[in-house]
């Protein structure tokens, strides 16, 4: 089987091959519930005319190859990764975006307006004021927000704070109307970081009606950093958690326990994470996609060939979720109930 991802992406095709077959029907298939909320998902239109409408060069890397993730293309992908599943979605534009917010967060309403059961969150940058910010929120019914670290006002990416690229002046705005922000946190001890530990206290405690979603397992790849934060993310009110890209069944272990099955919810990072073949691995205090074309490994003795990071991710998923013994009430609500819950508390689209 195979999904053409429309003609506007230059016909890319996402086939199925037996490797993914065999890993659905004999290791996730009796795992992934009827209904899903995927909580990490990207829509936006960068198909060249756009792109070059907002005034920039032609795109590269990813989004050269992966330049629509409209509503259309997600549904197609999902019915042929995950097979007779009702799939939802916390949906947002691609943060790295640089086409005119208006013009990304436009898209994202239209898309995410077709499903009733989704919900959107709006790209915002410091740039932003509140004003037009709560302009936008009251119009078109987002659900909260998303930020992204390569927008810091202090021009450092990787070492910056939470209030570099989410200002508190939006902060207010989503605690006066009670959203969620999908946060992808910076630092390379990411959320062992004592910084980012002391923002998200105070945060919390000053606006206590936002509900804060650390992405990618709160960005730990790897166990570590959850271990060494366990303790004061424990006492934090308002935290959820979401899975996506992360392939390390210890660091989801770590998470369940310290957040249990009632604030963890499964995310694809679709388009185009999730269904790029290749795995998230780990090393000393690192993290790094391995994939099909950037590595040299004699691989002779087996079969070399590489599922999607979605299906490593749900792999890990699986063994984190066996060690902890839950049955089908609390997958249901790591895949679906969850994120449905927080839906609902943040008032939908």
């Amino acid at each position: 089987m195979h999904v053409l991802i429309k003609e506007r992406t230059v016909g890319l095709q996402i086939g199925l091959r037996e490797i993914d077959r065999r890993i659905w029907d004999e290791e996730l298939a009796g795992f992934v519930p009827d209904r899903v909320i995927d909580a990490h998902t990207h829509v936006y239109d960068w198909t060249p005319e756009v792109w070059r409408r907002a005034g920039n060069a032609a795109p590269e890397g990813p989004f050269a190859t992966y330049p629509l993730a409209d509503w259309e293309t997600l549904e197609a992908i999902d019915r042929m990764l995950f097979p007779g599943r009702e799939v939802h979605r916390i949906a947002f534009g691609n943060p790295l975006q640089v086409c005119p917010l208006d013009q990304g967060n436009d898209y994202l309403a239209e898309q995410a307006g077709r499903d009733a059961k989704s919900a959107g969150l709006m790209l915002v940058r410091p740039e932003l004021t509140g004003e037009a910010m709560a302009e936008r929120v009251a119009r078109q019914g987002f659900a909260g927000a998303k930020p992204y670290r390569m927008h810091a006002v202090s021009g450092d990416a990787v070492e910056c704070r939470i209030c570099d690229f989410l200002p508190e002046y939006q902060i207010e705005v989503l605690d006066r109307f009670g959203l969620m922000v999908m946060l992808h946190l910076s630092k390379s001890r990411s959320i062992a970081d004592p910084e980012n530990l002391e923002d998200l206290e105070a945060l919390t405690r000053k606006y206590p009606r936002v509900q804060w979603v650390l992405a990618h397992c709160a960005r730990s790849y790897y166990d570590r950093p959850l271990l060494l934060a366990a303790e004061r993310l424990r006492e934090m009110p308002n935290l959820w958690y979401e899975i996506s890209s992360v392939c390390d069944a210890d660091a989801m272990d770590v998470l369940l326990s310290v957040a249990g099955p009632e604030r963890v919810m499964y995310g694809s990072d679709d388009v185009p994470v999730g269904i790029t073949r290749g795995k998230y691995i780990t090393f000393g205090y690192a993290w790094a996609e391995l994939n099909e074309g950037n590595h040299t490994l004699g691989l002779s003795h087996c079969n070399p060939e590489m599922t999607f990071v979605r299906y490593e991710s749900l792999r890990a998923f699986r063994r984190a979720v066996r060690r902890h013994g839950y049955g089908r009430a609390e997958i249901e609500k790591l895949f679906c109930g969850n994120a449905e819950r927080l839906i609902a508390m943040t008032g939908g689209r």
